[in-house]
């Protein structure tokens, strides 16, 4: 008898109902306004990204140089420095292995 008063107690289940179906479209998948409208698009992006960079403080070949003199410098610094300490490393564990 409790069974069925707990049956009771218990919300109604449904059945969900089935979707519509949607309707297919009539266009075709090469459809001139899909593409016009892709074509659209591009252009209005490409646009942007013309105007955007229109808008950027570009260095003169001077500054360009020089950072990149800068760069290159500090890159064989940094190979020299890190060969030194390899070099040392390397002979300081031979040393206490061999």
């Amino acid at each position: 008898m409790e069974s069925q008063n707990q049956k009771k107690n218990l919300p109604k289940v449904t059945k969900p109902k089935k979707a519509e179906v949607q309707k297919k479209s009539t266009r075709k998948p090469g459809d001139p306004s899909k593409i016009t409208a892709w074509w659209h698009q591009t252009r209005h992006y490409f646009g942007e990204v013309w105007h955007e960079l229109s808008k950027v403080v570009w260095p003169s070949r001077k500054e360009t140089l020089g950072s990149t003199s800068v760069v290159l410098v500090l890159v064989i610094l940094a190979g020299i420095f890190l060969g030194v300490v390899d070099l040392i490393l390397s002979r300081l564990v031979r040393l206490l292995i061999g």
